[in-house]
């Protein structure tokens, strides 16, 4: 029994996930870093609306340099990485206003570990405020590979013209 990937391009994949992750997440991150206590409101629109920009601006970037490597799973990989680094970034974020690592101890380790559950990073994003954000990408991403594979162009995919 063979342990290895099916994933031609595992150095890609992971190339791909933490770009996703990053992107993400980075936005949360350092929305509660710099307004630590005083997160509210305005403050939650912003994330809501640069976290998928960012991991839009990012895929669009990713899939054109990766095109060339015959790589057509950078939406998965990304989205993989936004899930499954969730609990982390969103750890990093609550620190900043005592909570997170800041606390300490066992649970931030058990948060963290148990945030590949999606249905954890769900409940985590609540209390962080990135949900909506979450649900638009992830929604989002659905639906753009169902368009792809419908075979319907999209507006930011390249086209291919016979004459």
């Amino acid at each position: 029994m063979s342990l290895r990937l099916p994933i031609r391009q595992p150095r890609l994949a992971l190339t791909s996930a933490m770009v996703g992750a990053f992107s993400f997440w980075l936005p949360d991150v350092a929305t509660h870093l710099f307004f630590r206590f005083t997160f509210d409101r305005p403050q939650l629109w912003a994330i809501t609306l640069l976290m998928p920009a960012t991991l839009l601006c990012a895929y669009l970037v990713v899939s054109r340099l990766l095109a060339k490597h015959d790589f057509n799973w950078v939406g998965i990989a990304m989205m993989i990485g936004v899930w499954l680094t969730g609990g982390l970034f969103m750890m990093l974020g609550a620190t900043a206003s005592g909570s997170g690592f800041a606390s300490g101890g066992l649970i931030s380790l058990i948060l963290i570990a148990s945030s590949i559950i999606p249905v954890v990073t769900c409940m985590l994003a609540t209390y962080d405020g990135s949900l909506f954000a979450l649900l638009i990408v992830t929604f989002g991403a659905i639906l753009i590979w169902g368009i792809k594979e419908s075979g319907m162009p999209l507006p930011f995919q390249d086209r291919v013209r016979t004459h």
